[in-house]
């Protein structure tokens, strides 16, 4: 394995660790029903949606690591 792939599946890790706290974070809000946006406490409508992002977001995070890591593994 040469350094360049080394370092960018390490960076592919280390993308998909805190993907993985953002959809941590989102499932909780969502749970939860309130989440703290922009320094307000929200509720209802607002707080799913900020949760739905938190989760979309976090799931782009995991599958661009995936992607990255499928796209340079050895063949």
């Amino acid at each position: 394995m040469t350094p360049a792939r080394a370092l960018l599946l390490a960076a592919a890790a280390l993308l998909a660790l805190p993907g993985l706290f953002v959809v941590a974070k989102g499932l909780a809000t969502l749970r939860r029903g309130r989440a703290v946006v922009q320094g307000r406490t929200v509720t209802g409508r607002r707080a799913v949606g900020a949760g739905l992002i938190l989760v979309l977001w976090g799931l782009g995070m995991l599958v661009f690591s995936v992607l990255v890591v499928a796209a340079k593994r050895p063949r």
